[in-house]
């Protein structure tokens, strides 16, 4: 309601703030009219802002709302429109007037059709107002009847209502979405009861016009009736659970398949294929609720979980309240573990994911979301569980376990900080409700001055914000725990608590990681009583990156919402025996008109030229393919890919290495853009499993010229791409005054549960201390107001009395005897009977109890009003909750329409699962998967965006896996076969299962990368059909070196991982000397610079010994991947490696400054798991292991082989063990073929490109040395005859070594490598003069 003028008749309304400046009385607040009303009447001249975040963000009211732009004309017709239709809602509906309702409803239908925001987004809050009459004219709609002949009126009516509640404008707009949910709240009345009979109505007059003659409908009205009814119920069951177990719903739905099958519907239509998934989706939710039900009412004998018999080899046992979070609907799990559930000794229940194993849920999709939604949960936590389960019995056991700095949890990384309590509980506007959470600093830091111990925590990837934190404490001999995300890390040492600020002490900020009551009450008893404990952080745990992708899995469940189900989840083949065959994957939804084509022109040699490909086309067509071949820059294997991703709806495209996929892609882009307008197809969205892949994908399309590229996630590295990053452009997108109106008044809430929320903690945190009479009086007096009364300040015969209050004298007795020590073991709580007892002595006289008795009572009113207080402080921050989650909402519809007229939207499959709720919410019809291969089910189930019609991944299931944490539910594993997390959905469905038919798989075949030389090992392994481009075949020699390929041979033995230091990984000290050496060499023939060598080894153990030695040298460039995986297996700043630090200090004072400042180049350093994607010109691989029991770890499955053996265009050159790696299959087969070349050797022949004829060798890492037929061999027997040499004089090429007098000192270090590692034989070569 518009405000009151202020004052007598006549006078100019006062316009006031809604906030306050601080002291100065400088007022930064929104002007009241426009925050009440969402209208100014002063307009643009008003001196107030009437953006909310102005008064936030900045000191100065923003001035892009100050100086707000006069109305257009278009802008004042839509608003005399809208106002003219307001008015039909301001008036009470009539009987039978259709006129009115007819007017009404297609009135709400042209403004949502119109361009004009504003009024789009009124719409729905003026229907839900109830100062209107909105919700009666639905009423009046929903409840009509037709009469005997009257069906044709009734359809005409109720389809501009339904076409209302279906538009996108409604069910896509975040900021408005609370108003639509309570209309569809509305109109489904109690469960159902107020829609479902109109539905049924509805349905039986489509039937009826549909036998009558006299009425002719043409299909198209059928179409748009039928997606319109199917559409709204979704959404009403969406939004209102409880509708489906309404009786009727099933009739329902059973009328709608008929209507959809008499009326000439065409099965291959976009319209009949909405709405029967629409009635298979909503018979799904239907059967699932009804399922879940019947398990429900079933009784429970003990607590046993019920078994279910079946057919299959074993029973299933079913997920029943085992413990508190063991649920058969996944919905009602929660996501974090409990601590019931951590406690309990019970076998979480892991489905497999083999189809043919038994599961309580039958239908598919249904068992598909549920199984992996636990598989992927249990990924995450369920080694963790069993850790802290074991943790807190050890605790329990041994107290002492929580000061211990070394404190292990087995194989999960965890960093503990020992001596660790809740300091303060406080509340952060902008974060809300968050702990102080302080520590002991880590010994090394305890001796550091300030600024040294800030750079430390700087540099450190410790306490990230967002990582899982858990507190574990230890109260009356009972452990407990609490987890907690870190919100704030600050290192400044001038805050008065920080990382960094005190020597002794850190203290980082959390939010408890769970929104329960009871978790926030053990959070306030722990703050109140300073209770110790140990903080536990768990590196590389982001809630944020898996936690909304478990949370969609439960609603699509819930929801029973499966694009592509008949592709992703087929049906068992008829075939006999194990045979297969291929799915027949239709065009997309949108290309399925007979006359559709996709114009090709944009990527023809000839511009002057078109070329269109019918939707319907084979992909086989050996004339459309020969056509695409001549006319385009494409080969025949990208043609065919070309063709299959554009005419099957579910497309997979395989790209072994360097075939192209990334070329591809973007050629595949240029066409889908060319017919984005005619298809409607709203933005592409791109996902890739990578960062890297991601930029270089976005960075092709711009440079080809697609510049309407947003770019989601703020890890990209491109300098291209900066000004296309989603938070940049959305800053230009103009808020609706709804927004700004809904915007301000929960600004405003805000501020009020603001200030309710301090005063609660004010209260919370100063009764944790010494009771106060300040904090009980108030208490006592709404409780206890007899007793109250005897605290009085005023005696019986109203004297004031001077001095303390009567109640401090009562209590000043009592300071050693209770406070603060409520929660001691020695401590015996009074039973209810005993403070009942206290509490009767005490309303008589309150002075006569005892100091006992005091201190009991004193106790209990601080309990009480610790409960209350909790109590109103979690309603508190629910409503907080709650108020944020709308200032979300509309901040995500501002970033939705900014995506909306993207023409491409790029983002990673993390970056995806946070914006998720956003996406869903954007039209886009066509999603592209780059790195198929790599990205799990859960998060490719995930990309199935709502509105998605076409997907295409593009991957290679033959190159590097998913990447789990838990080993054992890999495929890798025999535990894990039948779980299988590991593998994606590209791998799954492109091999197929026993007994189901496989999705086609068009495959590129020409490579461009490679040598044959490197290409031949994946060739004759791998890739029968790969060929060579005619490039490959020309790209010249490695300088320096005799082979292009080869292998070194040794037999150093590895260095396994150090447990006491976190670190699980493995190295090789001298592979990290002989790959040191080697890179030196190759840069020193000025060939090659340093960027264009990679040096790459499977395990991070080598890669952070790699990093170590040649720093010095280099500027080593590690992935953001390769960091992360250094932090979370321990390997950061803290570490000390003295082997690595002292071979980098001998190799430094060898070093000549001359050298060192030319080695000063990028160097890239990598895992061989994260270089996927990636190539180098030379490639030199550390494989470390090496052991007698021939043990390969990592390397011994094909797909990661694969990726290791073709990385490199020009050279390869592995360094490793031949017997401990030719026990692995394919790595007997690439040995055999390198052996067949002569390219295996215990020493490196290298080549001087001025003296070619000259042999050389490198058999020890830093020792090269010439060939000759007079040959010195130095043995561990002559080092002593070596010694005496002095006068022997070698020559050197100082162009080949650049350095003079190479061989005196490379002599002088191949007798202290004899020496220190003690050889038997060494193949070390001298020319003598």
């Amino acid at each position: 309601m518009a405000p009151r003028a202020q004052g007598g008749k006549g006078r100019t309304p006062r316009r006031e703030f809604t906030e306050r400046g601080d002291g100065g009385g400088r007022r930064h607040g929104l002007c009241r009219f426009f925050q009440q009303t969402g209208h100014c009447k002063f307009g643009s001249k008003c001196k107030f802002p009437h953006d909310p975040s102005s008064t936030l963000n900045s000191e100065e009211p923003s001035r892009q709302f100050l100086e707000r732009k006069e109305e257009t004309p278009e802008q004042i017709l839509a608003k005399a429109k809208y106002i003219s239709w307001k008015r039909l809602i301001k008036i009470p509906p009539k009987q039978n007037d259709i006129a009115t309702i007819r007017l009404l409803w297609t009135g709400a239908l042209t403004i949502l059709n119109g361009d004009d925001r504003d009024w789009k987004q009124m719409l729905p809050r003026d229907l839900d107002d109830q100062h209107n009459y909105g919700r009666e004219h639905i009423q009046t709609l929903l409840s009509m009847v037709a009469r005997s002949h009257g069906s044709g009126t009734f359809i005409d009516l109720a389809q501009p209502f339904l076409l209302v509640i279906t538009h996108s404008a409604l069910l896509d707009c975040l900021s408005v979405d609370t108003f639509v949910g309570t209309l569809y709240n509305f109109i489904s009345g109690s469960n159902g009861t107020r829609a479902i009979p109109f539905f049924q109505r509805l349905s039986k007059c489509l039937l009826d016009i549909h036998v009558e003659t006299s009425v002719t409908r043409s299909i198209a009205n059928f179409e748009t009736m039928l997606v319109a009814i199917s559409t709204a119920l979704w959404e009403l069951l969406k939004r209102e659970r409880r509708v489906t177990f309404h009786d009727d719903l099933p009739d329902l739905l059973n009328s709608l398949e008929k209507i959809t099958k008499i009326c000439s519907i065409d099965k291959q239509s976009a319209p009949f294929q909405l709405v029967a998934n629409r009635i298979g989706e909503l018979r799904a939710m239907i059967a699932h609720a009804n399922h879940l039900l019947s398990h429900e009412e079933k009784p429970q004998g003990d607590g046993v979980s019920t078994v279910v018999t079946s057919v299959y080899p074993r029973d299933i046992v079913l997920p029943q309240d085992r413990y508190d979070n063991d649920k058969m609907d996944i919905s009602k799990i929660k996501i974090l573990p409990t601590e019931d559930e951590i406690r309990s000794n019970h076998a979480e229940f892991l489905p497999s994911t083999e189809p043919d194993q038994p599961h309580f849920l039958t239908d598919k999709a249904q068992r598909h979301f549920d199984t992996q939604f636990r598989l992927l949960r249990h990924d995450i936590f369920g080694e963790l569980k069993e850790a802290l389960g074991g943790l807190m019995t050890s605790v329990e056991n041994n107290p002492t376990l929580l000061d211990n700095v070394k404190l292990g949890l087995g194989n999960i990384r965890a960093y503990p900080y020992p001596k660790a309590h809740i300091r303060y509980i406080s509340f952060d506007k902008r974060r809300g409700l968050e702990a102080q959470i302080s520590f002991a600093q880590p010994f090394l830091l305890r001796k550091k001055q300030p600024p040294e111990r800030r750079r430390w925590w700087e540099e450190s990837k410790r306490l990230e914000e967002g990582v899982l934190l858990c507190f574990v404490s230890l109260i009356n001999l009972k452990s407990s725990l609490l987890f907690f995300v870190a919100s704030e890390r600050c290192v400044d040492t001038k805050k008065q608590h920080s990382l960094s600020s005190h020597d002794y002490l850190g203290t980082i900020t959390a939010k408890l990681a769970t929104r329960t009551q009871s978790d926030m009450e053990l959070m306030i008893r722990l703050s109140g009583n300073d209770t110790g404990g140990v903080l536990l952080e768990f590196p590389g745990v982001l809630l944020a990156s898996f936690i909304p992708i478990l949370e969609n899995l439960q609603q699509m469940q819930q929801l029973s919402r499966l694009p592509f189900r008949q592709w992703i989840l087929p049906d068992p083949i008829t075939l006999h025996g194990n045979a297969s065959k291929l799915l027949d994957i239709p065009p997309p939804l949108y290309a399925r008109d007979p006359c559709f084509t996709f114009s090709l022109k944009s990527i023809l040699k000839n511009p002057n030229t078109d070329f269109s490909l019918r939707s319907s086309a084979l992909v086989k067509d050996n004339s459309t393919i020969n056509k695409l071949e001549a006319q385009t820059e494409l080969d025949r294997g990208q043609c065919e890919a070309l063709i299959a991703a554009l005419t099957r709806e579910f497309a997979f495209i395989q790209g072994p290495p360097g075939t192209g996929k990334s070329y591809l892609g973007v050629q595949l882009m240029k066409v889908l853009l060319a017919c984005k307008s005619k298809a409607h197809l709203g933005p592409i969205v791109v996902v890739c499993y990578t960062n890297h892949a991601l930029d270089q994908f976005l960075e092709h399309l711009s440079k080809i010229g697609i510049e309407k590229i947003i770019r989601i996630g703020g890890q990209s590295q491109s300098t291209i791409l900066e000004r296309k990053n989603l938070r940049i452009v959305s800053q230009g997108e103009m808020k609706t005054k709804s927004e700004r109106y809904l915007l301000a008044t929960a600004y405003s809430a805000l501020e009020s549960e603001r200030r309710r929320i301090e005063s609660t903690l004010h209260l919370l945190n100063s009764i944790g201390k010494r009771p106060e009479w300040t904090n009980l009086k108030i208490h006592l007096n709404q409780k206890y107001p007899r007793i109250h009364s005897q605290f009085s300040l005023v005696d019986e015969d109203g004297f004031q009395i001077v001095g303390k209050e009567p109640f401090e004298d009562w209590s000043q007795w009592l300071r050693g005897e209770f406070l603060g020590e409520s929660d001691k073991s020695d401590k015996t709580e009074p039973t209810p009977k005993e403070i009942e007892h206290i509490l009767k002595v005490a309303n008589q006289n309150v002075h006569s109890l005892s100091l006992s008795d005091r201190a009991r009572l004193i106790e209990f009113w601080t309990k009480e009003i610790r409960e209350d207080s909790t109590d109103e402080l979690f309603e508190l921050v629910e409503r907080d909750d709650t108020l944020r989650q709308k200032l979300t909402n509309i901040h995500d519809d501002v970033d939705r329409r900014v995506l909306q007229t993207a023409d491409v939207i790029g983002v990673t499959t993390t970056g995806l699962a946070r914006r998720i709720s956003t996406l869903q919410h954007v039209a886009c019809k066509v999603v592209i998967c780059e790195e198929a291969g790599e990205v799990m089910e859960p998060h490719m189930i995930s990309a199935l965006l709502p509105s998605v019609q076409h997907l295409i991944q593009i991957g290679d299931h033959q190159q590097l896996r998913p990447k789990i944490n838990n080993y054992g539910l890999s495929l890798e594993s025999q535990q894990g076969t039948p779980y299988q997390l590991d593998r994606s959905q590209f791998e799954r469905l492109s091999v197929g299962g026993r007994g189901r038919p496989t999705v086609p798989v068009a495959q590129l075949n020409v490579q461009r990368r490679m040598r044959p030389e490197i290409s031949t090992l994946v060739r004759e392994t791998i890739y029968p059909r790969l060929v060579d481009h005619t490039s490959t075949k020309n790209l010249p020699n490695v300088v320096g070196m005799r082979k292009n390929v080869f292998w070194f041979d040794h037999d150093n033995t590895e260095e396994g991982p150090q447990v006491d230091v976190h670190q699980k990984s493995h190295s090789n000290v001298w592979e990290v000397e002989m790959t040191y050496a080697l890179v030196r060499h190759i840069v020193h023939q000025g060939a090659y610079s340093s960027s264009e060598i990679a040096v790459l080894t499977p395990y991070t153990g080598q890669l952070q010994k790699l990093r170590a030695v040649m720093r010095n040298d280099f500027e080593i460039v590690l992935s953001e991947r390769d960091q992360e995986m250094l932090a979370k297996d321990g390997f950061g700043v803290e570490d000390n490696d003295p082997e690595s630090e002292q071979r980098t200090n001998q190799l430094d004072s060898e070093k000549k400054p001359l050298e060192k400042k030319k080695l000063s180049e990028l160097l890239r350093v990598a895992t061989v798991d994260n270089f996927q994607g990636e190539e180098a010109k030379i490639v030199i691989m550390s494989l470390v292991r090496s052991n007698k029991e021939k043990k390969v770890g990592f390397l011994r499955t094909t797909n990661r082989i694969n990726v290791l053996l073709s990385r490199a265009q020009h050279g390869m050159y592995l360094i490793g063990n031949i017997e401990t790696y030719s026990n692995i299959p394919m790595w007997a087969k690439v040995l055999g073929r390198l052996q067949m070349t002569d390219s295996v050797g215990e020493a490196f022949d290298l080549c001087c490109p001025r003296h070619p004829d000259i042999e050389m060798k490198m058999t020890l890492p830093g020792l090269v040395l010439k060939v000759d037929a007079n040959f010195l061999a130095i043995d561990a027997s002559l080092v002593a005859a070596i010694d005496a040499k002095q006068g022997v004089t070698l020559r050197a090429c100082t162009k080949f070594f650049h350095v003079p007098n190479l061989a005196n000192a490379s002599t002088a270090r191949a007798i202290t490598a004899v020496r220190s590692k003690r050889v038997v034989r060494t193949a070390v070569f001298a020319l003598l003069n």
